[in-house]
């Protein structure tokens, strides 16, 4: 019996050992759609962080505002893809998506270029109208019309979507003739033959053309890059250092072979003010 009862607790011991003493849930929220490159930002920091005790939970919420309520009221364990887009969406919602940056910790960004994309083999013709499809946290409105102002006479009406996956699955449909992709979601595509990528706010790298060769001008946005900042709230010292340590070998590497860049760990109060900035920019463009 007592044999029995020894060899018990040395199965429970070896059981509790196997757990990592930091183990922990975070819910992570995007500010935009969990099926965009927000989604595959979180799904990044779930993979790297899983060996070190931390389980990312994706919680997908309604609007941008709706979203942020969530993350700065909660006292769960949160964390959140919070991008460059919140404070033109605030102003253009006349909700608040903005983050509260005096209870929240910075701890990683990442930013990824645009494409303007077309089924494989169409092709954009002067003087037509063609409907454009775009995610709805976008700056849609200024991107349409910045679109619309362009060297070949051509006019988009925009379709909005809830996120780039979306927007490919309408092009591929024929439900629309153009899509405005985040490059994380139209690589794929490019690979798998289903479409074409023609001009880019950033990239080259499957032959896509700068986006200020299409519009002809030298407005900012032929350069716009979506940015994301992954701020967490309700998370001790030890816990914040642990899940930086967790994500510091990997999270560029891992980000970069899906069409992200800059990303980087461990954010200074240079690098955030930088960022708060650009964000505040992207609110004149209307």
């Amino acid at each position: 019996m007592a044999k029995n009862i020894r060899k018990i607790m040395l199965i429970v011991a070896l059981a509790m050992w196997s757990v990592p003493a930091s183990a922990l849930d975070i819910e992570f929220v995007p500010a935009s759609s969990l099926k965009g490159p927000a989604g595959t930002v979180i799904n990044t920091i779930g993979d790297l962080s899983k060996s070190a005790g931390i389980n990312v939970i994706p919680k997908q919420m309604g609007s941008c505002g709706e979203t942020l309520q969530y993350f700065n009221t909660t006292k769960n364990p949160v964390g959140i893809t919070w991008s460059v887009n919140m404070y033109k969406n605030t102003a253009e919602s006349k909700t608040d998506c903005l983050v509260n940056f005096a209870e929240a910790k910075a701890v990683a960004a990442a930013w990824t270029t645009y494409d303007v994309c077309v089924r494989k083999g169409f092709a954009l013709e002067s003087g037509k109208t063609y409907t454009i499809g775009n995610g709805k946290f976008n700056p849609t409105k200024s991107m349409t019309d910045h679109l619309n102002n362009n060297n070949k006479n051509i006019k988009f009406k925009n379709v909005s979507y809830e996120g780039s996956a979306q927007t490919i699955v309408g092009l591929i449909n024929k439900d629309i003739d153009v899509g405005y992709i985040a490059a994380g979601n139209s690589a794929p595509a490019i690979k798998a033959g289903t479409i074409d990528c023609l001009y880019s706010t950033g990239s080259a790298k499957y032959g896509q053309k700068p986006l200020s060769e299409f519009t002809g001008n030298k407005d900012p946005l032929n350069e716009y890059k979506l940015g994301y900042m992954i701020f967490v709230r309700n998370l001790s010292a030890e816990q914040i250092a642990t899940l930086e340590k967790s994500l510091s070998k990997e999270f560029h590497t891992s980000l970069e072979k899906q069409e992200f860049y800059f990303n980087r760990v461990g954010i200074d109060k240079k690098y955030l003010d930088t960022f708060v900035q650009t964000a505040k920019d992207y609110v004149k463009y209307e």
